[in-house]
C-alpha cells in the first residue's frame, strides 16, 4: 500500500495582504514518488519548496512530514528536522568558495552529527567527482558544482530530496548528468520534489502538479505504475 510522506492542509503563506504565494493549498505526496512542480514565475513554486524544506514558515495551515507536524516546531527544531530528513538541491549552488569539494560536503555533516571525511569522499565519488575532491568551487565547472551540491544533500542520508531548478544554470550535457543522478536516487527509493520550468524535465517524474497564483491548477499522474494519487483532505 502506498504510504503518504508529505501532507499539506489548507496551507497559506502571506507576505502582505496583496502577496499570497501559497493560497489555501491542500495536497499529499507519497513516499518514494517523484513529484514535479511547474508554473509561471511568481506562481509559488519556490515558496512551496521552502515551506516543505523547513526554510520558511507558513502563515496558516499545517505541514506534516513523515508523521511530524512541522508547523508546530520552533526554529531550532525545524533546523534539526531538516538536517535529519531533507536534502536540498538549489539552482544556486551555495558552496563556500574557500573550501574544497570534500570540505563543502563535510560542512553538512558538521551541522548534523559527526564529521567523517571518508563518507564525504564516498558521496563525491558517487556523483562522479572522486578526481575533484580537493578543488575549490572556482576550479569546478557549473555541472561539477551542482554535483557537489547533490553529494552534500545526500551525505546525511535524507529520505526526501527537494530540488529547485537543479539544471537551470547548466548546459545540456551537465544538465543531463544531473538528471541521471536524480533518476538514480529516485530508483533507490528517495522521495523527490522537483521544481522546474522545463516540461520535458517535469514529465520525468511520477506526478506533475502545476501552480497558478499559489493554487494547484492541475494535478496529473505521469507514471501510474509507480504512483497512486492520494485523495485530498
Amino acid at each position: 500500500m502506498t504510504k503518504e510522506i508529505i501532507r499539506l492542509i489548507n496551507l497559506t503563506k502571506l507576505y502582505d495582504k496583496d502577496t499570497r504565494p501559497i493560497n489555501n493549498m491542500t495536497v499529499s505526496m507519497n513516499k518514494g514518488a517523484w513529484t514535479s512542480i511547474m508554473g509561471p514565475s511568481g506562481s509559488g513554486k519556490t515558496t512551496l519548496l521552502n515551506l516543505i524544506g523547513c526554510l520558511d514558515s507558513a502563515t496558516k495551515g499545517t505541514i506534516h512530514i513523515n508523521g511530524t507536524e512541522i508547523t508546530k516546531l520552533n526554529r531550532n527544531q525545524l533546523t534539526k528536522f531538516r538536517r535529519e530528513n531533507i536534502g536540498l538541491i538549489f539552482q544556486q549552488y551555495h558552496l563556500v568558495p574557500y573550501l574544497t569539494a570534500v570540505e563543502n560536503v563535510m560542512m553538512a555533516q558538521y551541522y548534523h552529527s559527526i564529521v567523517e571525511e571518508s563518507e564525504a569522499i564516498d558521496a563525491l565519488k558517487r556523483v562522479g567527482l572522486g578526481h575533484r575532491l580537493k578543488h575549490v568551487p572556482a576550479h569546478l565547472s557549473g555541472g561539477e558544482q551542482q554535483r557537489v551540491c547533490i553529494a552534500r544533500a545526500l551525505i546525511n542520508e535524507p529520505e526526501i530530496l527537494l530540488a529547485d531548478e537543479p539544471t537551470g544554470n547548466l548546459d545540456q550535457k551537465n544538465g543531463e548528468i544531473v538528471l541521471e543522478l536524480i533518476k538514480e536516487l529516485h530508483k533507490e527509493g528517495h522521495t523527490i520534489v522537483l521544481v522546474t520550468h522545463n516540461p520535458d524535465i517535469g514529465r520525468l517524474g511520477d506526478r506533475l502538479i502545476k501552480l497558478i497564483d499559489g493554487k494547484i491548477s492541475s494535478d496529473s499522474i505521469i507514471n501510474k505504475m509507480k504512483y497512486e494519487i492520494m485523495k485530498e483532505v
